[in-house]
């Protein structure tokens, strides 16, 4: 969906820069999105949208209401030299997009964040009331994670979600999946047989993870911007851009979660 507000029209640069900026932004982010990879996708439906609309509930007889889950939208800025970008667009010399790429893991650290943790009174995967809740063992041993994780599924199985699964772990707790056992195999390779719709490094999580219930029918993250460049305006020799997206995480069904504390 095109996006007027983007300011990208006014930038002095042309579209092989702007195809750049675009995919430095979308590597640099990718490394750390787990959100989106646990979870459905819905939209974007435009940056307009600042509020999803949840099931109307019948306050008194003949009268109902609906509550809201707030879009919240996320914004950061990096400027780029004007020498840079003009030799890049002159010659082909290489753009410096550090100050870029750092922008966007903020962005998307941002994002992770408000998925996994929630913000101002609206739950994440980790903080929603209703979810089930493990305490992992240390894995300090072999089979140790793939204990913990049977437990996980065990405890949804019982709430009535026989999966597929999806599960995200602290990167101290993910590394150590690549210990192979003596007859063969990782464990990460035996989990995959259980978590089959992925199991995925989360940098947002210091500690445990989460395991889901796959399907939108439980949780999506609802798009109203995607992750874009923008433009703002010339500051001193320097050109500065934006990084914003808007999103939102609609948990329709908290119990199909188990979070791995």
């Amino acid at each position: 969906m095109e996006n007027n507000y983007l300011g990208r029209e006014d930038a002095p640069i042309g579209p092989e820069t702007w195809k750049a900026l675009d995919s430095t932004m979308a590597e640099a982010a990718k490394g750390v999105l787990t959100g989106r990879k646990m979870l459905h996708l819905e939209g974007p439906y435009g940056l307009g949208l600042k509020a999803v609309p949840l099931q109307d509930s019948q306050v008194e007889e003949g009268i109902a209401i609906s509550s809201f889950v707030p879009v919240s939208m996320i914004h950061r800025t990096f400027s780029l030299s004007k020498r840079d970008l003009a030799a890049a667009e002159k010659d082909g010399m290489p753009i410096n997009t550090t100050a870029l790429a750092s922008a966007a893991i903020e962005a998307a650290m941002l994002e992770e964040s408000l998925i996994f943790e929630g913000m101002r009174g609206n739950a994440g995967l980790l903080t929603s009331k209703g979810a089930s809740e493990l305490k992992l063992s240390p894995w300090d041993s072999m089979g140790k994670a793939v204990e913990d994780v049977i437990s996980a599924v065990t405890l949804l199985d019982k709430a009535g979600f026989h999966g597929p699964y999806t599960l995200a772990l602290a990167p101290g707790r993910y590394n150590l999946l690549f210990r192979r056992y003596p007859q063969g195999g990782t464990e990460l390779e035996y989990l995959q047989a259980l978590v089959t719709d992925g199991i995925f490094k989360a940098p947002i999580l210091n500690s445990g993870g989460v395991l889901l219930a796959s399907g939108r029918q439980y949780a999506s993250i609802i798009l109203g911007q995607d992750m874009s460049v923008g433009f703002i305006g010339p500051v001193g020799e320097s050109l500065e851009f934006s990084i914003s997206e808007s999103l939102a995480l609609l948990l329709r069904e908290p119990k199909a979660i188990c979070v791995l504390k």
